[in-house]
């Protein structure tokens, strides 16, 4: 009952930290996006697709083209290299980053505004109350001269609006400019990094994925987010798999105890063993009544286990008894906690296994000793 409670409760914080650690990074990341499988850039007057044909789709909300590239940004006499992001003034209602905006504002609609991931901000000491501008320097793409390091950078300036936190790794190296400014500093008249897909609510994902590929074709890659965090993704599921594997093992080192149960009610019981087997008990039917008995055992004392993890992660859900600390310090206040019912599902699968090869291991004393000897 007690592995079986601890088992539940472990996987089931497991799983809460697993979806907000998913949440986060999906949050930041378009559910589809678009690359070019060859080069960095690519212009859609040169493609047989348009924007308009993506939003035609059934189930797409919006296809919002984005240019990105790294830069390096200066402030204050401090400097950082950074990943630049170009964007429509509607992008960050769309993606929900103007929902994670922590000091001033997500606006992009002057083109001169800048954006900063919470990382970087408080790296190169952002203040967006001073309005002094960000210096942002990028390598020309056409133009080079060797005497003159500097003059091979186009440059361009920026005013910091707003700051966001995404409480990913994203917020490390990433800031948002209009797209305006983004071109001007790239030099690139309708060239694109990639177009990041949003859908309707209910859209069916899958088919809507499949429609966009056949759409841009081959030269082209449709990722959905888990495909654009793969290590991530892999990460978690084989993290997932050790949390399964090393519970599991406690539980069977756990469960082992049946064992010792089973074979001291053998000892207990082997008066009255002698006197059914002498009235015609069968040796099979001796077997499946201790098998039986170490089967309840396990069986009632794991779903005992189960109904108690399952209480204590609905009042951890709903009360939150147990807390990580302030909110000024982590980004939840409390252990997070997802109750997946495929969870109680193989671990009742694991306990009823367990039993009966527990029970059926402890019979092999009474097959060799009671049965045979006639007691």
């Amino acid at each position: 009952m007690a592995s079986t409670a601890a088992l539940i409760i472990v996987l089931s914080v497991f799983n809460g930290m697993q979806d907000l650690v998913v949440s986060n990074f999906n949050r930041f990341n378009p559910p589809i996006k678009i690359e070019i499988k060859e080069g960095k850039v690519f212009s859609l007057e040169n493609q047989l697709f348009s924007i308009s044909d993506l939003k035609n789709i059934a189930g797409v909300k919006t296809a919002e083209p984005v240019l990105s590239d790294l830069v390096l940004v200066t402030y204050d006499e401090k400097q950082m290299l950074t990943t630049l992001y170009g964007v429509s003034d509607n992008y960050p209602d769309l993606s929900g980053l103007a929902a994670m905006t922590i000091d001033g504002d997500f606006d992009l609609s002057t083109p001169n505004h800048i954006v900063f991931g919470a990382g970087i901000a408080g790296f190169i000491g952002i203040d967006l109350y001073d309005y002094v501008p960000a210096k942002l320097y990028y390598p020309k793409r056409t133009k080079k001269n060797f005497i003159n390091p500097m003059d091979a950078f186009q440059i361009d300036y920026a005013v910091p609006v707003g700051v966001f936190a995404s409480y990913t790794p994203y917020d490390e190296h990433s800031v948002f400019v209009p797209m305006t400014l983004a071109k001007a500093l790239f030099d690139y008249d309708a060239e694109i990094s990639y177009i990041a897909i949003y859908l309707e609510e209910q859209a069916p994902f899958e088919k809507v994925q499949k429609k966009i590929a056949q759409i841009v074709g081959d030269d082209f890659t449709v990722l959905n987010q888990m495909q654009q965090e793969p290590l991530l993704f892999k990460t978690i599921k084989a993290e997932n798999l050790i949390v399964y594997l090393i519970l599991a093992f406690i539980f069977i080192i756990a469960a082992f105890n049946i064992i010792g149960i089973l074979g001291m009610l053998i000892i207990e019981k082997k008066q009255d063993i002698s006197i059914l087997y002498t009235l015609g008990a069968s040796k099979a039917l001796l077997k499946k009544v201790f098998l039986m008995v170490g089967a309840m055992i396990g069986i009632f004392g794991g779903f005992l286990g189960m109904c108690i993890g399952l209480v204590a992660c609905l009042l951890q859900q709903y009360f939150e008894f147990i807390m990580l600390g302030n909110a000024e310090s982590y980004i939840i206040t409390a252990y997070p906690v997802a109750i997946v019912f495929k969870d109680f599902a193989v671990v009742f699968c694991l306990v009823a296994g367990v039993s009966l090869l527990t029970s059926w291991l402890s019979l092999q004393g009474l097959k060799t000793n009671y049965l045979k000897n006639k007691y």
